[in-house]
């Protein structure tokens, strides 16, 4: 089978395609992931924070590992129940820019498992996050999601200046920009798709 070969404007217009048409199945998706991830992390650290001020025990530190137990089971049921659609090659972009941070925060919180050294962790982990969703927002063209990128960005050398297990509150707050906001914003474009489909 001969292969066409596009020129530069099909090129650009097909890229644009794959970028719209991977923004709007995160719009019809309603942010689900979004707010599953940033709703975990806000109770677990929450919860870490509370604990650790009134026990005093570093062992509640192990309750980090809580947000990948729930939440890695909750986006494959939240996964296995979207409307089965085509991935576009955009999409998958941003699937292996995630699984790459992925990777690299969970080694990251294996090694500090094993060296119990002074390494600002809270740090580099809302870093890690918050590249991730200026990179996913920055892809997909979606402004809301490259605003919170990168204001968290910016907030997250908070964290090193903030003292003690008080980075762990801000690291908690840090889940409002990154992930809630953004994921509420996508569930009401969803809905607004939905209702468009609607009264077609």
């Amino acid at each position: 089978m001969e292969e066409k070969n596009l020129t530069q404007q099909e090129s650009l217009e097909l890229i644009s395609k794959m970028i719209k048409e991977t923004r709007t199945n995160m719009e019809r998706d309603g942010g689900g992931i979004y707010l599953l991830w940033g709703y975990v992390w806000l109770i677990v650290a929450a919860a870490v924070y509370l604990l650790t001020l009134k026990t005093g025990d570093y062992r509640v530190q192990w309750l980090w590992f809580a947000i990948p137990l729930i939440g890695y089971p909750g986006m494959f049921i939240l996964l296995r129940k979207r409307e089965k659609r085509a991935i576009t090659f955009v999409g998958r972009v941003i699937g292996s820019v995630w699984i790459t941070i992925g990777i690299a925060a969970g080694l990251l919180s294996l090694y500090m498992l094993v060296n119990h050294l002074a390494f600002p962790i809270l740090f580099v982990m809302a870093l890690l996050i918050n590249i991730g969703v200026a990179i996913s927002g920055l892809v997909i063209r979606f402004t809301p999601i490259i605003i919170a990128g990168f204001i968290g960005i910016l907030l997250s050398f908070v964290l090193l200046m903030v003292p003690g297990i008080h980075q762990i509150a801000v690291f908690g707050a840090f889940s409002i920009i990154m992930l809630i906001i953004p994921g509420h914003i996508l569930a009401a474009a969803g809905q607004r798709i939905k209702k468009a489909g609607n009264h077609v």
